[in-house]
């Protein structure tokens, strides 16, 4: 009880956040997100308030084992005493079922065993440490709470298009039915979070790089699959910043590189570290209305543009 208290009131003394995603997929992830790691090190040395992946807990090259994606959760909620927040990525569920693969799985297996995994008891009852913690009723790995005066909400969007695309074992419209409810749900929660008027400025994270170039044309009820699914979350986010003066922050992984963007003057993009290229957390806080990002392990700021 002693080390829980301690630790709490160090949570509620700092304005900082971590978040990370794509890890681990390499050794060199594994080392640094070990007991005496690097990344493990640091995260331990600095206060903050939790911790977030933004999915894709394992290589795409693995196969989707209940023992692989259990060692993972175990590794990954091990990195800090603070409250772990989850949203599921492409490499967990939708991704299980393909042919390189050494045993392959039926996606919406997946996503249900990943869910039962991740979201247990253990893992409410630490989120639920987070001021005004709840989870959306109809999609229940979307979460908000609000951490120094800022609203956080995570979406369920994984990369793969939103499972649009390669459904290679389960059944296809079952697919892309449970691709459309997670569409609505998502906009839905998204568009919630304006009900928070006290907020100072709103946080958006989940896996898919939506902002990712693609020829593909706009999903839509006659084109379900092989579409762009992420112009509705594109144009959805840039309404949503549009009706707020105040700052937004949308948090992404998926692809490699770990970048910074401003797409509006009030809404801000990174793309966090992880996915090979950068075995890293990044810390961010909130100070004097303005984002500042730096890496956990060496404290420099993030001053890449992404592109």
């Amino acid at each position: 009880m002693f080390v829980s208290s301690m630790s709490l009131a160090l949570a509620m003394t700092t304005n900082t956040f971590l978040v990370m995603g794509d890890m681990p997929y390499t050794p060199i992830d594994e080392i640094n997100l070990a007991k005496d790691g690097k990344i493990t090190k640091a995260i331990a040395a600095t206060p903050h308030g939790f911790l977030m992946h933004l999915g894709d807990m394992k290589s795409g090259a693995l196969a989707c084992t209940n023992k692989l994606l259990q060692s993972n959760k175990a590794l990954l909620t091990s990195l800090t005493t603070q409250p772990f927040i989850y949203t599921p990525g492409d490499n967990e569920w939708t991704d299980c079922d393909r042919e390189k693969l050494s045993v392959r799985f039926d996606e919406l297996e997946r996503l249900s065993f990943v869910k039962g995994l991740m979201f247990d008891d253990a893992y409410t009852k630490k989120a639920q440490q987070l001021q005004g913690y709840a989870t959306q009723a109809e999609m229940l790995e979307n979460a908000r709470w609000q951490f120094d005066g800022i609203e956080f909400r995570t979406l369920h969007i994984p990369g793969t298009f939103n499972g649009r695309s390669q459904i290679l074992k389960s059944d296809k419209n079952a697919a892309l039915d449970a691709a459309d409810k997670r569409d609505k749900y998502n906009l839905t929660w998204l568009k919630q979070a304006l009900v928070q008027q006290d907020a100072k400025a709103y946080v958006f994270g989940f896996q898919a790089d939506i902002y990712h170039p693609t020829s593909k044309p706009a999903c839509s009820e006659s084109q379900r699959s092989n579409c762009d699914a992420f112009k509705i979350y594109r144009d959805a986010i840039s309404d949503f910043a549009k009706h707020t003066n105040k700052p937004v922050l949308v948090m992404h992984g998926d692809t490699g590189p770990y970048c910074q963007q401003q797409l509006a003057s009030n809404l801000t993009r990174l793309n966090v570290p992880g996915d090979f290229a950068v075995s890293d957390v990044a810390k961010v806080s909130f100070i004097d209305g303005q984002w500042h990002i730096a890496s956990v392990t060496t404290n420099v700021p993030l001053t890449m543009g992404c592109k």
